[in-house]
């Protein structure tokens, strides 16, 4: 009997195939019967696609649709599935794929689990690839026209950009022009996006915003829920070696609505046989914390590296840093000398941090000289820089030092060799150069598999904390700028495998690592990644450069409740680095990493960006330091749950919890000031001893509570104070 269709079930997720060209039709759960495929795109193909990289550019490849295979019944695939009681399993064969000119040298062969009672599918790809050109962009499972319920524009998007983002209606935001807003601030001129992501018109006709991971995606997962139907989609990759690919969500705009989800794999292979990673597709109940939850648990398997040498006891206490980048700036200019040191640290501690962080320290300066990472002699000697440190750690002091992870000025005639050696090459010969500041400053982009380059990275934090006395290090872009593919054949450590980039940061963390013993240093980098956030104390996030309306670092923070996280603070006033766009949210910035658990990075920047020329947002920092010092020093950092646990929070104030050892911490802050009561879940046996901090009351004080019974659970309500800022403690009576 003639079927269109080919159906697999274990109960709980039922998936249609056409049963000509294998094109995924039907996803269901099939508690609520909704097929979340509600639009069949045609300008794109469901399931596969992918690009092969040719002499002549690249050529997206995909299965063969109904023409195809009837123009050519060799095409046809083979398509089987094994169906029991509880559940099912489909085998499909292509003997060749398609592109626009024709048949390909190129199979594959697709599987697709489903398991008795799992709301998960398991998705796995070979392809055999005798065509001669590299894989790249293998986009699998690739579903389209996908919304939730009965309305696409009441879907929510959450994806790891950074350390998080949200985007309310997919289908329509992809599809919406960008505003963008540009702010100049000495040689830079910035772009903020003044609102959610946006995506970017392809040659088909979408609307696409893709995430590179490493680089701007934090993690390899994404969601997409509907908070009226309390349900949601999850695409995941079981990407156990953490190697390159990327996340891509597309949208063909509301004439043709249905947000499209996939993940690109990219194997940098050609002649052979590749095979995925296994991927996941699956329904859930509730939110977005249901999927970081199924990550958290998978990537707990792999057994990575715990925290270890990078997390010394005075950095687990403190609130955060100063940065200052004005020592010496790209266009020349000094503000600062290593003698001012000292100074700079007796003024940090009267905003409540002993921790201050240094830019522009070298030769050359800050985005020019890099990679001179000697001291610059305009600034002082070498041996007036160790007696600066020197005196900063007899006043309970720590200095960390600047350096870049990856450029090279390509204008300095005593580092052409190391560009020629060193760089990416992209696959034409050519370097992959990057920019920022004045217009005739260009760096080269260094390849972190150059073995003589990562040494030579390595060796640069050895000399500023063995000799120079630092006790910490920021490398900046590390996690933060895209991942590169490298073709240079001088690099024979990743020879033949141009996707090698995550690989290569890991043996430059592991390397350093090793050369401290745990109170030795401590480790930030920008940019967050689950490859490499086991390795640091603290992974700047920056949400003041990510959407402005859609950042969402508690996307990362409960996925990986036990990493820290640092985040940009900017004062209301003279905020001559950012503009007035992200100045105007200073205290919701201050609260939001607050109440999140954060280290606050603050810079002081002579007259373009410090806390100083801003009395009034000076003092509320100066309080949610002594606060979050207390916090620190009472309770520790506590295992980060979100919302996980709390009731309906009253209106205007964030809140967020905290598991300790021996209860629940719940950070709350308020710019209008706190009002009401919060009401907390209450796990144990036993009534809890509760106590408070505020703002201006920075010591742990007792605390009324109630606690009652509702439907079985215990909750505990909190009168909370009028203060600002408050944190509320209930641990286990003895």
């Amino acid at each position: 009997m003639y079927q269109s269709r080919l159906h697999m079930t274990n109960g709980v997720i039922s998936i249609a195939f056409d049963s000509l060209s294998g094109e995924m039709l039907e996803f269901v759960r099939e508690s609520t019967a909704d097929n979340v495929m509600k639009n069949h795109v045609r300008r794109t193909w469901s399931l596969l696609d992918g690009l092969l990289l040719t002499t002549d550019g690249s050529l997206r490849f995909h299965i063969p649709r109904y023409r195809e295979i009837k123009a050519d019944p060799s095409l046809t695939p083979v398509l089987d599935i094994e169906q029991t009681e509880a559940s099912a399993h489909a085998h499909m064969h292509y003997p060749a794929l398609v592109c626009d000119s024709g048949k390909l040298d190129l199979m594959a062969d697709i599987s697709v689990r489903l398991l008795p009672g799992d709301c998960r599918s398991f998705w796995t790809l070979t392809l055999h690839n005798q065509t001669g050109y590299e894989l790249d962009d293998i986009a699998f499972p690739s579903i389209d026209g996908v919304w939730l319920g009965e309305d696409w524009q009441d879907d929510i998007l959450v994806y790891p950009h950074f350390a998080g983002c949200r985007m309310n209606n997919p289908t329509g935001q992809l599809a919406s022009s960008p505003r963008l807003l540009h702010w100049k601030w000495q040689e830079y001129v910035y772009e903020y996006n003044v609102g959610q992501a946006t995506g970017v018109l392809d040659e088909r006709g979408a609307h696409v915003l893709r995430l590179n991971y490493s680089g701007q995606a934090s993690m390899l997962w994404m969601d997409l829920y509907d908070p009226a139907e309390q349900t949601g989609l999850y695409l995941t990759c079981r990407n156990s070696r953490l190697t390159m690919k990327s996340l891509r969500m597309e949208s063909f705009g509301n004439e043709d609505p249905g947000a499209g989800m996939a993940i690109l794999h990219r194997p940098g292979t050609r002649n052979g046989t590749w095979t995925s990673d296994e991927c996941v597709l699956a329904f859930h109940e509730g939110n977005w914390h249901w999927a970081a939850d199924d990550y958290r648990a998978w990537f707990s398997t792999l057994k990575r590296r715990e925290p270890g040498n990078h997390r010394p006891k005075w950095f687990e206490k403190s609130p955060g840093l100063i940065a200052h980048y004005d020592f010496q700036y790209q266009g020349g200019g000094i503000v600062h000398r290593f003698k001012d040191i000292p100074d700079l640290m007796r003024e940090a501690q009267k905003q409540g941090f002993s921790h201050l962080l240094l830019a522009g320290w070298h030769e050359d300066g800050f985005d020019f000289g890099f990679p001179h990472y000697t001291p610059n002699h305009l600034l002082g000697t070498e041996q007036e820089l160790k007696d600066a440190l020197a005196a900063c750690r007899k006043m309970g002091g720590h200095v960390c030092f600047y350096i870049n992870s990856r450029l090279c000025n390509t204008g300095f005639a005593d580092e052409q060799d190391r560009i020629q050696k060193s760089a990416v090459m992209r696959r034409d010969g050519s370097l992959y150069i990057e920019k920022y500041g004045a217009d005739d400053i260009s760096f080269a982009s260094l390849c972190i598999n150059d073995t003589a380059w990562r040494r030579s990275l390595a060796e640069t934090v050895r000399y500023l904390t063995h000799e120079i006395g630092a006790d910490g290090m920021y490398l900046d872009q590390l996690a933060m700028a895209n991942s590169c593919k490298c073709y240079h054949p001088g690099h024979l450590e990743h020879a033949g495998n141009p996707v090698a980039w995550n690989q290569g940061y890991e043996k430059l963390l592991a390397e350093m690592q090793a050369d401290y013993a745990p109170e030795g240093m401590a480790l930030i980098f920008e940019g967050c990644n689950d490859a490499f956030g086991p390795y640091a104390s603290g992974q700047l996030i920056s949400e003041l450069h990510c959407p402005f309306q859609g950042r969402m670092p508690e996307v990362y923070k409960y996925t990986f409740p036990d990493q820290i996280l640092v985040d940009m603070m900017n004062p209301r006033r003279n905020s001559a680095m950012r503009p007035e766009h992200v100045a105007r949210h200073s205290t919701e910035l201050l609260h939001r990493a607050f109440t999140m658990g954060a280290y606050f990075w603050c810079y002081d920047l002579y007259m373009d960006n410090t806390f100083r020329r801003d009395p009034e947002q000076y003092e509320r920092l100066q309080k949610l330091a002594a606060l979050r010092s207390s916090w620190l020093e009472h309770y520790g950092h506590g295992r980060f749950t979100d919302v996980i646990g709390l009731g309906k929070v009253p209106e205007g104030i964030l809140a967020k919890r905290f598991l300790l050892a021996d209860g629940i911490l719940v950070a709350c802050a308020s710019e209008q000031g706190l009002h009401d009561s919060i009401h907390i879940q209450w796990d144990y046996s036993k009534p809890p001893v509760c106590e408070m901090m505020t703002t201006n009351t920075p010591k742990p004080v007792a605390l009324l509570c109630d606690i009652r019974e509702m439907n079985g659970i215990s909750w505990v309500s909190a009168r909370l104070p009028a203060d600002e800022a408050a944190v509320i403690i209930l641990r286990c009576s003895s």
